[in-house]
């Protein structure tokens, strides 16, 4: 099958796919559900996808298709993503093929994700002007690359047309995130696509894209959403509570190993992200103080909470950020991961926190903080004497980089 025959077949058979999805909820509301036993579901995780993937280097570009996960999405959308920028549509940035909702049109653009902006303003009318603001400040440094023939704007809500009730509520939000998130926007016309014209731009795409991760201006662009925080923003949030009792680690459920090669390019990455996410870990890290100075209090030892040590503020590296102490007064050592997400699977550690983990055993914890750059802000998971958890098997380590010094 074509890929123009692809691209017309989800298109015309759409809707139908979207009335077999329609099913209620617990509380009796319509939803859709995503289906398998249609050929939408195919067409758009197989078949397109498949197609994509023949005509990308797939050492270099991961292509990913949706239809959403478990509740049908407002259409059908397709990434490239150069994997030294991201590997999820949710950050960075990449190539993207958009259906609007009715799936009677389709657009081919450069695309920012919108959830790593919603993970730090939510679901708001904020979330979506710095969206605005950061995909401005993309076109002006980029434009120089910005093919012929793009359109400014893309429709992707279709308010004006009644086939459905327009969308509505987080639905909306999150569209209405792909709608001012992108850039270099070319419409097609369903009934005039051919393969050639298909692969022609795809190919045009694929090169901007690797101007744009070349150009000196896009060092900071895979952690666009952390560039977009200042100040009147963090003092406006709502309260934030250290009200609540830290669940002890439990062990992810494994799955299967593989081996795979770290490349330069990914290791460069991270290097980048660990640079320019220090507004994430100094959140995360500040949390877990007035959390643990809180926690003093509470337990009548102020004492105690006076004497906490903030490693991370005075420069200091013992293997952790914070030395405080339970409340018959021993010490415990804390080491601060955060995310501006919602949970974390794997984490980083550098060797001089490893071999803290391993000489201070029990005293050594990891706090898991997620949602730092939000109200929403909260050590999910505490971590203790990792180095013994390591050594039960009940999780694993990896050398994934070595240094070389000179």
């Amino acid at each position: 099958m074509s890929l123009s025959a692809v691209i017309k077949d989800i298109s015309e058979n759409w809707l139908d796919y979207r009335n077999h999805c329609l099913d209620k909820s617990k509380t009796g509301a319509v939803i859709r559900k995503v289906k398998e036993d249609h050929k939408i579901y195919d067409l758009v995780t197989s078949n397109w996808k498949d197609l994509i993937s023949e005509n990308v280097n797939e050492k270099k570009y991961l292509v990913d298709s949706s239809l959403g996960k478990g509740l049908l999405s407002a259409a059908p959308w397709l990434t490239v993503m150069d994997r030294s920028v991201t590997d999820s549509a949710t950050e960075g940035f990449y190539v993207v093929y958009l259906f609007s909702r009715s799936a009677k049109k389709l657009y081919l653009a450069i695309g920012i994700g919108a959830t790593q902006f919603q993970d730090i303003y939510g679901m708001t009318k904020l979330a979506l002007e710095k969206i605005d603001e950061a995909n401005k400040k993309f076109f002006e440094l980029f434009k120089k690359y910005q093919p012929e023939n793009t359109i400014t704007q893309i429709n992707l809500l279709e308010d004006d047309l009644d086939f459905e009730d327009p969308i509505k509520g987080t639905a909306r939000n999150l569209v209405s995130g792909f709608e001012k998130g992108t850039n270099f926007i070319k419409e097609y016309d369903l009934n005039d696509l051919s393969d050639d014209k298909l692969l022609k731009d795809l190919k045009e795409y694929i090169d901007i894209y690797s101007s744009i991760i070349e150009d000196p201006n896009a060092e900071n662009l895979d952690i666009l959403a952390e560039t977009t925080i200042d100040k009147k923003v963090i003092t406006e949030q709502k309260e934030i509570t250290t009200n609540y009792d830290i669940p002890s680690f439990k062990p992810r459920e494994k799955s299967a190993k593989t081996t795979r090669k770290i490349s330069t390019v990914i290791q460069s990455k991270k290097k980048r992200r660990t640079q320019q996410s220090k507004k994430i870990g100094l959140a995360g890290e500040r949390h877990v103080y007035s959390y643990e100075y809180d926690k003093l209090v509470k337990e009548n030892r102020k004492d105690l909470a006076e004497k906490i040590t903030k490693h991370f503020e005075n420069y200091e590296y013992p293997g952790w950020d914070i030395t405080s102490y339970d409340k018959t007064g021993n010490e415990i050592f804390i080491e601060v991961k955060s995310t501006k997400g919602n949970t974390i699977n794997q984490l980083e550690i550098t060797s001089n926190e490893w071999d803290a983990a391993k000489k201070e055993g029990e005293k050594y914890f990891i706090y898991l903080v997620s949602n730092a750059l939000n109200e929403k802000i909260k050590v999910f998971e505490k971590i203790n004497n990792p180095a013994k958890l390591v050594d039960d098997n009940s999780i694993d380590i990896s050398t994934s980089v070595y240094e070389l010094k000179l």
